[in-house]
């Protein structure tokens, strides 16, 4: 009798364990969390920043599987586009612009995007053409040195400089904005943005737009939560283009548009910074202007 009711009490024990990690695990899972950036008053959080084209033809780079890979979110095809973007990375070793993000005191976090000086080309001094191509070169560099975005949003994730050009704004919210309210795995909040933009001389005939940025994990790594986010934002017209006056008399022109975000980020919340930001955006186009392009956005802490 006695083995009998040692086995029974292993296994109620065995039960009581199992059900105790399945709620810590449901607990983690519906755990609600808030990305707040955390940058201190004397510190510089410096980010190497990618924003180049991707030549296609030259990158060997799996793109459809990229795109299928985003359309699951389990973790397995997390992993896969992380190594995907790995790959991709390969191809970007020159960085020559730089982020740096400061807490101005007043519960906001500045953004300054600035391109970084290139090394200094080595010349042969006695040779007079190399000097003038030297010298040409550093005029260049010095007149690319300059800020080419300032912004800023505050600490709680929203957008604060809300009077910078479109285009701007949009490149502030797709690397730096986000939710500014708690939110569960499984939760999804949209970006401030508009990434195309046409005048009166466009009539459009169809249009649609997706804007889905999801909280896909949170995990552990060092001690630290990090959360695991999904970018998913698409935007399409198709309409026809009439032609100013001024420009001759060629007609309407039909024209369609299509610009694509993709990217998974994760973000350290005890830190309040991204760990990492890998995305591509597409841009497919014809008519007013013809177009079939892809180019990288990441984020590298320095």
């Amino acid at each position: 009798m006695l083995p009998t009711r040692k086995k029974k009490m292993n296994k109620l024990f065995t039960l009581s364990i199992g059900l105790l990690l399945g709620l810590s695990a449901f607990s983690q899972k519906n755990k609600e969390v808030e990305l707040n950036w955390k940058i201190s008053s004397q510190e510089t959080l410096t980010y190497q920043t990618i924003m180049n084209e991707i030549d296609t033809s030259s990158v060997e780079f799996n793109f459809g599987n990229l795109f299928k890979a985003f359309s699951d979110s389990t973790e397995d095809k997390t992993n896969e586009v992380k190594n995907l973007f790995k790959q991709l990375n390969e191809s970007f070793k020159n960085i020559d612009l730089i982020t740096e993000l400061t807490s101005n005191g007043n519960r906001t976090v500045e953004i300054v995007m600035k391109t970084r000086p290139k090394e200094e080309v080595a010349t042969d001094e006695s040779d007079t053409t190399d000097n003038k191509m030297a010298e040409m070169m550093k005029m260049m560099q010095t007149m690319n040195q300059g800020i080419m975005l300032r912004g800023s949003v505050y600490e709680t994730g929203g957008i604060h400089s809300f009077w910078v050009k479109s285009n701007q704004k949009n490149l502030i919210a797709v690397f730096f904005e986000l939710p500014t309210k708690p939110v569960k795995i499984g939760d999804s909040w949209e970006l401030d943005i508009n990434l195309i933009t046409n005048d009166q001389n466009f009539e459009c005939d169809s249009a649609y737009k997706m804007n889905k940025v999801t909280l896909t994990d949170l995990k552990k790594s060092n001690g630290e939560t990090i959360a695991v986010i999904k970018y998913e934002i698409e935007e399409f017209v198709d309409g026809t283009f009439h032609a100013p006056a001024m420009f001759g008399k060629e007609g309407p022109t039909q024209t369609m548009m299509k610009l694509t975000h993709q990217a998974i980020a994760e973000f350290s919340i005890d830190q309040g910074r991204w760990i990492s930001y890998d995305g591509i955006m597409g841009l497919v186009a014809n008519g007013v202007m013809t177009a079939n392009t892809k180019k990288k956005f990441s984020l590298i802490q320095e």
